[in-house]
């Protein structure tokens, strides 16, 4: 059976991570599709070839375990939403960034 999940995750570096292992080279076998729309993840895969319980745990463990970054690789607009989660607050995004209109960073 075709199954869809659809997992939240705010963190943009563990999302890519969930992406990544599901998406990538190492990718289940049974993995179809990933979308990503905004802070959600989307999986469908076949459960007959690849277990409900790998998929879980994949995105349990790759939603948890992000690399080390430094502050240029994070877009503006990635770095605008967790800080409106952090801060709540809706309304700010990229455009009240201060470097950004500073040009130091891109």
């Amino acid at each position: 059976m075709i199954v869809a999940r659809t997992v939240h995750i705010a963190d943009p570096l563990a999302r890519a991570n969930v992406v990544e292992a599901l998406a990538g080279a190492g990718a289940p076998v049974g993995v179809i599709e990933v979308t990503r729309d905004g802070s959600a993840v989307t999986v469908r895969f076949d459960d007959a070839i690849t277990p409900s319980d790998l998929i879980d745990d994949l995105v349990a463990i790759e939603s948890v375990l992000v690399p080390e970054w430094t502050p240029n690789d994070l877009a503006l607009e990635d770095a605008a939403a967790i800080a409106a989660a952090g801060l709540g607050d809706p309304d700010l995004d990229a455009d009240r960034i201060l470097e950004a209109h500073l040009g130091t960073r891109s």
